[in-house]
């Protein structure tokens, strides 16, 4: 389950709805809705804007709320994802390197007049 539906379910068992209870609300099946609930389907525009509707809040208080409750946009949380992905893009160079040294070792076994 994402972030989004466990946010989206919190805020459900909140309010007091079942899914049954949500999705006819919603105007949609409770299939559709339980499978979003379960991360198998996406409940965006225009859904994700009804279940907004029916909770009482704003499509943004969902994915800030889904986002802010797993401590991703807490100073410590970006800085934590930041650093995360700053590591990875090191990574990528570090193994851009050792690629271009082999394509550039292929290339002289190719022709050994390029260096």
């Amino acid at each position: 389950m994402g972030k989004v539906q466990e946010y989206v379910k919190t805020l459900r068992q909140r309010q007091g709805y079942s899914q049954d209870e949500m999705a006819d609300k919603m105007g949609i099946e409770r299939s559709t809705y339980s499978n979003f609930e379960l991360g198998k389907t996406n409940l965006f525009s225009p859904n994700l804007a009804k279940a907004a509707q029916v909770l009482g809040v704003t499509e943004d208080d969902i994915l800030i709320g889904a986002y802010a409750s797993h401590g991703y946009l807490s100073e410590g949380g970006l800085s934590d994802r930041i650093d995360m992905l700053s590591n990875k893009v090191d990574a990528i160079d570090a193994r851009l390197e050792t690629l271009t040294g082999i394509v550039n070792l292929l290339l002289q076994k190719i022709d050994p007049r390029k260096k």
